[in-house]
């Protein structure tokens, strides 16, 4: 074989063994010569085209792929033919030798040919039951003399030649005749004497076989003929013969008529013109009545002239109405012409007016295509960044919004560039008359940076490490704003070093350009980790901290006093309150960290370093330039450039609104084109001053973040209380506790309590007194939570993984809460909040990231332990929840997603199904948009008004429990789970197995008399004043309508501005709480000072009514037995197969999606899945075994209403059902 192994080979051909077999052979046969005639046909129009085209040295061509197939068949068919040929060879020898035995049998003598005809007409005569004709019966006597011998072994042939010659043979005695053929005996007897009734009998006998010789024939077959072997064509003759004879049969009854009226006409014509008969006197009088003609008959003679008359003037009457029909018939016909003219001119009118509307829509739209395709092109020249293109083609279409545009941006971009030389010279140089020839061409960036200073290494002061590259990138960046005389801001995102690469820059102006005198500024929670890094990357700078006591900042005063120091670090409430002694010095540089505090323009802080303090250049540093608007960034960017950007209103004019000042009244919303333009011109503005880098785009080494929602479900607790809140904006917990906690009735208040309760609902401590009066902690602490239902399951999971975790929460009373529940775990964290001394911050720091750390958790308040902490130690955080500024959770995030992280960094962040939580998220995002489009794409309109999102607000608060049924908005099962939180198979392995562990936990405390049966608690195990109707607590009473109500004052944050509190933080002798206390007391002197003299004004808003939501948890199972029972059922489905070999449960798994089927969420009400019933079962949705099947009932009837019965899911149904009722 060549080295090749056999191919696949085909069983071979059978020989046909029948005549069908063989039709068969040759009807494949025809098929496979169409192919290869096909086959053929490609590999001359192969040969044609390319004429063989090589691959190496092997032509290529069309090959037949059943010509194996063809060869066998045509060598069975030559095999065939030669047995057909060999049978015809032995059948003619047969005949041969037959014709040879007939031969000597009868010598010299032929058969008579056509005595064979008439015998076969005969016979075929004798078959129908019918006579022999007379000639043939002669015929037959004739063959029968001249061959007396032919009948001897049957019939006396002397005796039929009698018989026959008899001539009472042809009368019609058919017995005589019979027994002298010898058909029947002489004994048979038959009296023939034929009556009328016999004769009557005979004429119907002849009848009926005359109608049964009819129906033979027209029962014939159409193709009635004789086949002859020699010749292609059949012989119609017997078909001919066969019509003939049934024509002539039909005519029967048209022969018989035809006969009497003949035989009448002779008899009666006779009797006049036969010569015998017409002169004979009985014919005569016979002749006479022949010529008499009958006489008419008029009834009632005197009446006919009346008639005529009558019928005279009918006449008349019929002819005058004639012509009146035909004068009307006429006049409607030439209405009908003048409606038919008016319609065929009215249809030219329109067929002209219809081709002179698409003439002008056709020239419509080639003018729309035209200006769309000039439209692309610009659009496509602007992404481009060819701005020559650009403008080429907006000077062909002349369009005047976009010139407006043009004219708007460029005037600012006119004053900015004489701005920056403006502030590099220190004197405002004249404008130009005309710079619109040149202002396409220049670059903003290089007229700011026109003096420029590669820096190819870092200084040699900086010895804690190696610059990375794209930090020594924003070296040389922050050097040419130094030396051209400029400030900047640099807000490279979180984790990626500003602090390092300010202390290089400090460093690098020290030793490189002379430079002395640096101030930075920073806020308290970062003051410790600056120190740090300058005692780690420049040692040999002086760097007086100026910060701690009133007598520790004494003994600091002389040094600064003196100038004996590099580099002055502080916070920002120093700035202020050590004002006269730190404004004295003249600063080289002022840097300010996490800078974004300044967006305030107006604040006390802004205006004091504005005013007091002499530096030569600023630095900003900041993570997040831009949070809510586009005038903080301006304020940012005045500070840094006075000179340049001195006009908040004009900036956000150019760059916000454009078209305000169009002379309309509405507002014109920017085109994505014009958009794209304003973006250009924007980022033109920021280049020069503002460089921003991410993580992703420099760090290419940093481990992936990946951020997680986690949705919550709320316990049964939780749900009564967020009700309560909705419906009458307050609590009801009882009245041996105390009366409906209730606060503010606004929006606000209302969300903050709604925020509350979906955290924990202990943060009331009336409901902690209610359900747990000892104040011991137990299991309640995490069964009334969903979240912390969460966290018990996720916790334990990175605690035996390995990962550590950092918390980060909204509020401290529910970090209070999460100690208790992580003493209850046996889980060794740490806290930082606002209360958190700064030595306190340092020493958590170093126990946190000491290598080998015992301590598992970090809980951190989101706005305190935010900022200026290095937890790269940790790879995984929690965001208990979420920030209405979604920067504050971003540098929560950095702490761990920092420079120095080895792992792979989960963000997890948890949120309450359904509840205002996701209201939050939402809000979030919207700003974190705002951030992508102004610095990274562009910032062109903030739209939405206050109306507009309280609007918003209220519509998404609106509880519309329509989740029942989607799988999306439930809470992860313990599979989904695993899925987020393992980085690895082997961790997958690991949860799942404690989740195996703490399920068998869960059902052994489930049996226990005390125990629980469902993880979060649910409405059947709270107290009665949970599960009543309280809404006759919540009625007013008439009396109390006309009074004015005392409003409880409730406060949500300290009061405290940052400077106040960060004082309040670094002063010994004082304290937070002390602090807020004085500012609450001369908040209320001033209130009562103001409202001294008026009447209390109650402006309370009215309660928003709010629809309770369905709750999508059921009620829990008593029944133990309950959950085997079900798993059972469920085994039962999976194991199920279909007789084609399907697994009958596997079309009812998942849902069909959305996408392919919409029409089957239009026709089914309520869908649901095993999966979902698997699901409901874990979670204890079940409240009976009859409920459980009812599901399953559901599924199935589902799946028959939107198939077809009989189709393979129809059936799969029907077997899941009679699995159903073998359980009932």
């Amino acid at each position: 074989m060549n080295g090749f192994s056999e191919p696949y080979s085909k069983p071979p051909i059978a020989f046909p063994a029948s005549h069908e077999q063989l039709n068969s052979l040759l009807s494949r046969y025809h098929q496979l010569l169409k192919s290869s005639h096909e086959a053929k046909e490609k590999q001359k129009l192969l040969g044609q085209t390319q004429n063989f085209r090589m691959l190496g040295d092997v032509k290529l061509a069309v090959r037949d792929p059943n010509e194996a197939d063809r060869l066998a068949i045509e060598r069975i068919l030559h095999q065939v033919s030669e047995q057909h040929k060999k049978f015809r060879h032995e059948e003619d020898l047969l005949f041969e030798e037959l014709k040879q035995d007939i031969k000597k049998q009868q010598g010299n003598q032929k058969p008579d040919i056509d005595v064979l005809k008439q015998q076969i007409v005969g016979l075929q005569l004798l078959s129908t039951d019918l006579d022999l004709p007379p000639d043939l019966q002669t015929a037959y006597l004739q063959s029968l003399e001249t061959n007396p011998n032919a009948e001897s072994e049957t019939i006396d042939s002397q005796a039929l030649i009698e018989a026959l010659s008899d001539p009472a043979c042809f009368s019609g005695d058919f017995v005589r005749r019979a027994r002298a053929l010898g058909a029947i005996g002489n004994d048979y007897s038959h009296q023939s004497s034929l009556s009328d009734s016999s004769k009557l009998h005979f004429e119907k006998v002849v009848a009926n076989k005359l109608a049964n010789r009819i129906r033979e024939l027209e029962s014939l077959p159409s193709n009635l003929g004789t086949f002859h072997e020699g010749s292609s064509e059949l012989d119609d003759s017997l078909k001919i013969n066969a019509l003939v004879e049934l024509k002539a049969l039909r005519v029967l009854s048209k022969q018989k008529q035809l006969r009497r009226a003949i035989v009448l006409t002779d008899v009666s014509s006779a009797q006049t013109e036969h010569a015998e008969l017409k002169d004979v006197p009985l014919t005569l009088s016979a002749q006479r009545a022949l010529r008499v003609r009958p006489k008419i008959v008029q009834p009632q003679p005197h009446l006919l002239a009346s008639k005529l008359k009558t019928r005279q003037l009918l006449e008349a009457k019929k002819r005058e109405h004639l012509l009146h029909v035909e004068k009307v018939r006429g006049i409607l016909d030439a209405v009908e012409e003048i409606n038919a003219r008016k319609e065929r001119h009215w249809t030219h009118r329109n067929h002209i007016a219809r081709n002179v509307h698409t003439y002008h829509s056709n020239t419509e739209k080639d003018e729309s295509k035209k200006l769309e395709k000039t439209a692309r092109q610009r659009l496509q020249a602007l992404k481009s960044n060819d701005e020559e293109a650009y403008m080429k083609l907006l000077d062909q279409t002349k369009d005047h919004r976009i010139t407006h545009l043009l004219k708007q941006t460029n005037s600012f971009l006119d004053s900015l560039a004489h701005a920056v030389k403006a502030q590099q010279s220190g004197d405002p140089e004249p404008q130009e008359q005309n710079p619109d020839e040149v202002r396409e061409k220049i670059d903003y960036y290089q007229v700011a940076h026109s003096i420029k200073e590669e820096i190819k290494e870092q200084p040699k002061m900086l010895v804690g490490g190696q610059l990375k590259e794209y930090q020594l990138k924003g070296l040389q960046w922050m050097v040419s704003l130094y030396n051209n005389k400029l400030n900047g801001i640099l807000a490279d995102e979180m984790g990626l070093g500003k602090t390092i690469q300010s202390i290089s820059l400090i460093s690098y102006l020290i030793e490189k350009k002379g430079e002395d005198k640096f101030l930075v500024i920073v806020p308290l929670s970062t003051i410790t980790n600056w120190t740090l890094e300058f005692e780690k990357w420049a040692p040999s700078i002086k760097v007086i901290v100026y910060k701690g006591s009133q007598l520790q900042r004494k003994n600091l005063q002389w040094e600064v006093r003196s100038g004996n120091f590099q580099v002055l670090l502080t916070t920002y409430e120093f700035i202020i309150r050590e004002r006269p002694l730190l404004a004295k010095v003249n600063y080289s540089h002022m840097i300010i960290d996490e800078g974004h505090r300044m967006k305030n323009t107006e604040s006390k802080l802004s205006v004091t370093l504005k005013t007091y303090y002499k530096t030569k250049n600023r630095l900003i540093l900041t993570g997040t330039p831009l949070q809510n608007n586009l005038p903080e960034l301006w304020a940012l960017l005045n500070f840094v450039l006075p000179r340049i950007f001195n006009s908040v209103k004009s900036f956000d004019e150019w760059f916000n609104t454009p078209f305000a000042n169009t002379g309309t009244s509405e507002k014109i919303e920017l085109t994505e084109e014009e958009s794209l333009l304003v973006i250009r011109r924007l980022h033109k503005v920021l280049r020069p001053f503002l460089l921003r880098r991410l993580k992703k785009d420099v760090e290419k080494d940093l481990p992936d973040k990946v951020e997680k929602v986690l949705k919550c479900n709320l316990s049964g607790l939780q749900y009564i209380l967020y009700q309560q809140m909705l419906k009458h904006n307050a609590l009801f917990v009882g009245a041996e506790v105390g009366s409906a906690k209730s606060g503010i009735k606004g929006l606000n208040n209302k969300i903050m309590q709604l925020r509350k309760i979906c955290n924990h609902p202990f943060v009331f401590e009336e409901v902690e007194d209610v359900l747990n009066p000892s104040r011991m902690t137990n299991n309640s602490i995490w069964r009334s939570s969903g979240k912390f239902e969460l966290l018990d399951r996720v916790l334990p999971k990175f605690k035996a993984s390995g990962h550590r975790v950092l918390l980060f929460f909204q509020m401290t009373s529910v970090m209070d809460i999460m100690e208790d529940f992580l003493r209850l775990r046996n889980m060794k964290y740490l806290r930082l909040d606002g209360a958190t001394k700064a030595e306190d911050r340092q020493e958590m720091l170093k126990l946190f990231n000491a290598p080998g750390s015992e301590y598992f958790c970090f809980l951190l308040s989101t706005r305190a332990g935010g900022l200026g902490l290095n937890l790269q130690s940790a790879d995984t955080v929690i965001i208990f929840d979420t920030d209405w500024n979604p920067h504050q959770d971003l540098q929560a995030q950095d702490r761990a997603h920092r420079i120095g992280q080895k792992n792979e960094v989960r963000i997890l962040r948890l949120i309450t199904n359904e509840s205002v939580e996701e209201v939050i998220l939402e809000r979030a995002h919207q700003k974190l948009d705002i951030d992508g489009k102004v610095i990274q794409a562009g910032k062109f309109d903030n739209k939405s008004t206050a109306e507009e999102q309280e609007e918003f607000l209220k519509r998404l608060l609106e509880a519309e429990s329509d989740g029942e049924n989607k799988e999306d908005n439930s809470a992860l099962d313990d599979e989904e789970l695993n899925e987020i939180l393992a980085r690895s198979e082997d961790e997958k392995d690991l949860f799942l197995q404690i989740d195996n562990e703490r399920i068998l936990r869960d059902k052994v405390e489930s049996r226990k008399p005390d125990g629980y049966k469902t993880r979060l608690m649910n409405t059947k195990e709270l107290p009665s004043i949970f599960t009543e109707d309280i809404s006759h607590h919540f009625e007013k009473n008439p009396k109390d309508l006309t009074r004015t109500r005392e409003r409880k004052r409730v406060k949500y944050d300290d009061g405290l501005t940052e400077e106040q509190w960060l004082m309040a933080m670094d002063d010994d002798d004082d304290s937070v709480e002390a602090a807020i206390a004085r500012k609450e007391a001369r908040a209320e002197r001033k209130r009562r000072k103001r409202e001294a003299g008026d009447d209390t004004l109650d402006d309370d808003m009215e309660d928003i009514e709010e629809e309770e939501p369905s709750r999508t948890k059921s009620s829990t199972i008593n029944d133990e037995d309950l959950v085997p029972q079900c798993t059972g059922v469920l085994d039962e489905i999976t194991a199920l197969v279909a007789e084609d070999g399907h697994s009958v449960h596997e079309v009812f798994e998942k849902l069909p999606p959305r996408k392919l089927y919409p029409d089957y969420y239009k026709i089914i009400k309520k869908p649901i899945s095993l999966k979902q019933i698997r699901k409901g079962l874990q979670n204890d949705e079940f409240d009976s075994f009859e409920a459980f099947l009812d599901a399953l009932k559901l599924m199935c009837s589902n799946a028959k209403t939107y198939n077809e019965e009989g189709s393979w899911v129809w059936n799969d149904a029907d077997a899941v059902e009679e699995v159903i009722s073998n359980h009932k």
